[in-house]
């Protein structure tokens, strides 16, 4: 018997040494590994052997892998890691984050033809409507439809994973038991024939569960015992408190309170350390129901409590959820029906969450516990109501974000309606003059100034434009180097030499040859390009427009110092609206969109900084950009 314990103990210190020992290897690996397609395996790889028992490190890697994934165009990277990021929310039952990056992958998988990514997606989207939306026939639908890519690519290790996973589908709607058995038995074979200790975990948990429908409870407690065991194994915390709170209900049955409120209690403390709040919620409805049993009616009300509580909270999360998996998925007029909608099934949920809770307290408690009673369910009803209060509060804040993406909408719109067309409209026309010999040379250059000054303008608001729409599809991206602020502003002010000639302005740069800076270089040539064009834009005919800076020990200061019109204190605050303004003409009539200015606020402080402006009517404006000094740090 001894040498029977001491081997079980020695095979399992293998087998956890011997995981432990590849996930440690693939650190090592990634430590070492540069910024290309084998560290986004590294990373999804980490991602996926972290899920089960360190799920913040399994998100933090998953978040890296995307990223990475999109800086270098890597489509099957993107795919993996916005997989991994599905399975990680709907671990932590954030259901409709969890069917965004889940769809989102699913997407891409079907643009690739990677029917094995395909398959993954199917799989996490099928236990969201499992486990969470508990929408057992579209979830077998999602199921099934993975299970036949891996049955056509005779890839047995995911056969035996989805073995135990549409079991458990047919076990817990108490269905097609036959067939369920005979799924179980070639999940336990295969995963026993692959090693997966794993596998045979979730094999072991679906078999256990169809014996429990067929009320055969010895069966059911001994097929679980060995998931349990097989759980151990493959350091799944997750399915050995599942298999645990089930036991406690299965000895409840048999009127053995005692294994009963053991099991239970290991469920809830195994549950709370991983926020698996459906084991959680069942566990407490055991033990209420164990300790009533007992006659233990001070235990059993507090469990009971307990329970109410949780459930009642996982209605409410399972409503929010749905609403905002609507907000994803429907349009503005079919979302907030879809909302008003499961809003009206929650209030109806909590009047009979209350009823019942009333007349339960009452039969358990006596009149001696009524007040008792009355002061935690208001305690109740207040939280509820601080959640809904929550909910309303996020509905307003996505609808003042449409309010403000349609305003740009429109905004763009007349951009590229008005401030592009015109001067495209002035061009065109005058090539049609010289093109019937209409228009003489000398008044071809009379015009030719004034349209080239429009054409560069156009041109201008065309990049921003640009810079805007990608920033506002794909995120503002970030990549700092050292660069010399001497070269970058040289160029911009080369730009703008024929403009500034024809102003008759002065462009002046006063910076030192080896002045360097720490930055997004992209995005800073585009911000000292906006400020001198706006500058040369705003100064009148003799001015001067100048770049200096200054270095502290936190940032550097680039200013931007102009002798034109100059803002009032009310221009200045205009200026920072996080909208694009009406923008004001310059000295010449030089039209505008303010899409400039609001573009270089968003990309200073991308890079750490901040934008200030200093200015007197009639005397001109300096712009100050602060960039975070971070240069030898």
């Amino acid at each position: 018997m001894k040498n029977t314990v001491l081997g079980i103990l020695i095979f399992f210190i293998h087998s956890f040494s011997f995981a432990q020992t590849y996930i440690d290897s693939l650190e090592l690996r990634l430590q070492a590994s540069g910024s290309d397609s084998s560290r986004i395996y590294l990373l999804t790889e980490l991602s996926n052997k972290y899920l089960a028992n360190q799920p913040p490190k399994a998100k933090q890697y998953a978040q890296e892998a995307l990223v990475l994934s999109k800086s270098l165009g890597s489509i099957s990277g993107e795919i993996e890691a916005l997989n991994r990021l599905g399975e990680y929310e709907f671990r932590q039952s954030n259901y409709a984050m969890a069917v965004d990056y889940s769809t989102q992958s699913l997407a891409l998988a079907e643009k690739r033809g990677d029917a094995a990514a395909m398959a993954r997606a199917y799989r996490v989207l099928g236990n969201i409507n499992t486990f969470g939306f508990k929408q057992y026939d579209l979830a077998l639908e999602y199921q099934l439809k993975a299970f036949s890519i891996y049955e056509a690519q005779h890839d047995m290790r995911n056969i035996a994973s989805f073995c135990g996973n549409i079991t458990w589908l047919y076990a817990i709607t108490n269905r097609n038991l036959k067939e369920a058995h005979k799924l179980a038995d070639r999940g336990i074979q295969l995963s026993d024939s692959l090693g997966d200790n794993q596998f045979l975990s979730y094999n072991y948990n679906s078999k256990g569960l169809i014996y429990m429908q067929e009320g055969k409870l010895d069966s059911a407690i001994g097929y679980l015992n060995q998931s349990i065991k097989w759980g151990t194994l493959a350091n799944d915390a997750a399915v050995i408190a599942y298999d645990k709170s089930i036991l406690g209900n299965l000895y409840l049955k048999k009127r053995n309170y005692t294994m009963a409120i053991q099991f239970l209690q290991e469920a809830l403390v195994e549950s709370r350390e991983l926020n698996v709040r459906e084991v959680l919620k069942e566990s407490y409805l055991g033990l209420a129901k164990s300790y009533e049993a007992l006659s233990n009616y001070d235990l059993a009300y507090k469990y009971n409590l307990l329970f109410n509580g949780l459930k009642d909270s996982l209605v409410n999360w399972e409503t929010t959820q749905k609403a905002l998996s609507v907000r994803l998925s429907y349009d503005a007029e079919k979302r907030e029906a879809k909302i008003s909608e499961l809003e009206l099934a929650n209030q109806l949920a909590r009047k009979e969450k209350f009823t019942s809770n009333l007349l339960y307290a009452v039969a358990l408690l006596f009149m001696s516990m009524i007040i008792g009673l009355v002061i935690r369910n208001n305690k109740q009803r207040s939280r509820t109501n601080q959640l809904l209060q929550k909910m309303n509060t996020e509905i307003a804040e996505q609808n003042a974000k449409l309010i403000q993406a349609n305003e740009i909408k429109d905004k763009l719109f007349s951009i590229l309606g008005h401030d592009l067309r015109s001067p495209l409209v002035s061009l065109k026309g005058l090539m049609e003059l010289v093109l019937r010999n209409e228009v003489s040379e000398q008044e071809f250059k009379a015009f030719s100034s004034k349209l080239n000054q429009q054409v560069s303008g156009t041109h201008e608001t065309l990049e921003n434009i640009l810079q805007w729409s990608h920033a506002q599809m794909n995120g503002w991206q970030h990549s700092p180097v050292s660069i010399n602020l001497h070269s970058l502003v040289n160029r911009c002010t080369n730009l703008f030499e024929e403009p500034a000639r024809a102003k008759n302005i002065t462009l002046l740069n006063q910076l030192t040859l080896n002045t360097t800076i720490h930055a997004d270089e992209a995005q800073l040539e585009l911000i000292v390009r906006n400020l001198i064009h706006n500058a040369i834009k705003f100064t009148g005919s003799g001015g001067q427009v100048r770049v200096q800076g200054y270095e502290s020990k936190t940032h550097f200061e680039i200013q931007v110092i102009d002798t034109g019109v100059g803002l009032t204190i009310d221009e200045i605050n205009e200026l920072f609206k996080a909208k694009p303004s009406n923008s004001s003409r310059g000295t010449q009539g030089e039209r505008g969109t303010g899409l400039g200015l609001m573009l270089c606020k968003e990309m200073i402080e991308n890079n750490g900084g901040y934008l200030k402006v200093t200015s007197q009517p009639g005397k001109g404006s300096t712009f100050h950009v602060f960039i975070k000094n971070t240069v030898g740090a």
